[in-house]
């Protein structure tokens, strides 16, 4: 990906935030005197040392429409620094003829999970699509996991900055839960080979990692599952060697790999055998997993056009069919915006309604109206339904820096006329970014749509993520095109 280490990342931030925030190295200082050399304890003390200089620097000219862009957000309590690393680490993107990505991708269907401590992308979208992925600390502990097609962000994702493991207070959190994160995930892969890349024994994190499994999993559970711990580390030689490692007083063996070439890492794990891909038989176990739970009977769960699974029992109980366009992968918040926008996702109504509104409400809201218009009688969740309670007009999906803006703005009649088309002349490519400056009848339904395609398909071309000033702005739109009449209901 060519994204910084944990140093550099902070680097990158003291060198374009702008004042007031310092030379790195004078953070860097502080922090050795304050905490000593410890990397565990030194980053996050930095970090937090830093997060009180950049909430300032946002008043700066270098970063004063960077903030404005992320108001909403901002408003809602996620950390700016965090913030500010995920835009950044969203840029990156991996080469389309890295070699070793290509052979890594080969492998992907022979790995059952994924756990990952880096904030981006590069897992679940270009190595693992459709591998079901978490990330939040609290998604990780209440979810019904599956062991299979999934990954596990354990320090959080570009997608959720508010989920990254960052400062202090986040290490500590984290501290808290961790054993149990970490033992919950790895005694689901208890029966599996992990393979720890680029890690070694010698690394802090892995200690922590060991140390949390034996505390929580049991010391004869440990020692069972550290036998198929396997550590590749990067090294100019290369030798496969038994380690010894000590576990609360027990010698532990483990199998260490050092090399300066993956490349044979990736082949050996592609030749297991492995007949199904996991993120299909991921979808399996779930749809099972809920038919048994909620009681039902085990023939009705069907799915259909299900490809490479040709080869079934001819004595199976369960008809085992297949996903239709769209499903049997996680449907993302930004697969809600472009199916509202274009209606191009073909995802069911019930799917989303039953599962993924009550996932991706409170992490900002989501657009709902276009499929609650389309869904029958059936109950909704606790979360959509105080959405509904709270959102009853155009105005509650503004901030409050917005509506002040507003007011401020018609005081002074700074435009001649309020309305969409106003707003193009005034603000042209920036429009979508003030609909806030009108109010709920100067909005015309159709201009707002033909802007906001415009925009969020000018972007979605760009292979861009959609900004949080056209989600709204989408928001907005699916509330006053589906949302009015159904609450008329």
């Amino acid at each position: 990906m060519g994204t910084e280490n944990w140093e550099g990342l902070l680097k990158w931030v003291c060198e374009t935030a702008g004042t007031p925030m310092k030379q790195f190295y004078i953070y860097k200082q502080q922090a050795l005197a304050e905490c000593g050399e410890e990397s565990n304890e030194l980053y996050p003390r930095i970090a937090s040392l830093m997060e009180r200089d950049f909430i300032h620097a946002l008043d700066n000219d270098a970063l004063a429409e960077w903030g404005r862009s992320h108001v909403e957000a901002l408003e809602n309590g996620v950390p700016a620094m965090k913030i500010y690393i995920a835009d950044h680490l969203l840029d990156f993107k991996p080469a389309s003829d890295d070699t070793e990505l290509l052979e890594l991708k080969k492998a992907s269907r022979h790995v059952a999970g994924v756990i990952t401590t880096n904030y981006d992308r590069l897992m679940e979208e270009y190595v693992f699509p459709g591998y079901q992925t978490y990330c939040r600390q609290d998604d990780l502990l209440f979810s019904q996991l599956m062991g299979i097609g999934e990954v596990y962000k354990i320090h959080g994702s570009v997608d959720d900055p508010a989920s990254m493991i960052l400062d202090e207070n986040d290490y500590k959190q984290l501290k808290e839960r961790q054993q149990y994160l970490l033992s919950k995930i790895l005694t689901i892969f208890g029966e599996y080979p992990i393979i720890f890349l680029g890690y070694s024994l010698k690394d802090q994190d892995i200690r922590d990692i060991i140390t949390a499994i034996a505390s929580c999993a049991g010391e004869r559970r440990m020692l069972e599952m550290a036998e198929r711990f396997i550590f590749v580390d990067y090294s100019p030689g290369q030798s496969i060697q038994t380690t010894n490692y000590d576990v609360n007083g027990k010698i532990v063996k483990m199998t260490s790999i050092s090399t300066r070439d993956f490349m044979p890492i990736y082949k050996a794990i592609a030749n297991t055998n492995m007949k199904y891909a996991p993120r299909v038989l991921r979808q399996i176990t779930r749809q099972l997993y809920e038919a048994a739970y909620s009681g039902g009977d085990a023939q009705s769960v069907v799915f259909s056009n299900l490809e490479s699974m040709d080869e079934l029992p001819q004595d199976a109980e369960i008809v085992v069919g297949v996903g239709i366009k769209g499903y049997g992968r996680l449907v993302a918040s930004e697969d809600l915006y472009e199916d509202v926008l274009f209606g191009n996702k073909n995802l069911s109504v019930n799917l989303v309604i039953e599962e993924y509104l009550e996932r991706y409400i409170p992490q900002g809201g989501v657009p709902m109206y276009y499929y609650l218009s389309r869904y029958g009688d059936g109950p909704l969740g606790e979360k959509t339904r105080e959405e509904i309670k709270s959102k009853m007009c155009f105005d509650d999906y503004l901030s409050k820096t917005q509506k002040a803006r507003r007011g401020k703005w018609r005081n002074e009649q700074r435009l001649s006329e309020w309305s969409i088309e106003s707003l193009e002349r005034e603000f042209d490519d920036n429009a979508y970014k003030n609909i806030f400056l009108l109010r709920q009848d100067e909005i015309e339904i159709d201009g707002l749509e033909q802007m906001v395609k415009k925009v969020a398909r000018g972007m979605l071309e760009d292979k861009k993520k959609l900004d949080s000033d056209i989600r709204k702005d989408i928001r907005i739109y699916d509330f006053l095109k589906y949302g009015i009449p159904y609450r008329k209901k």
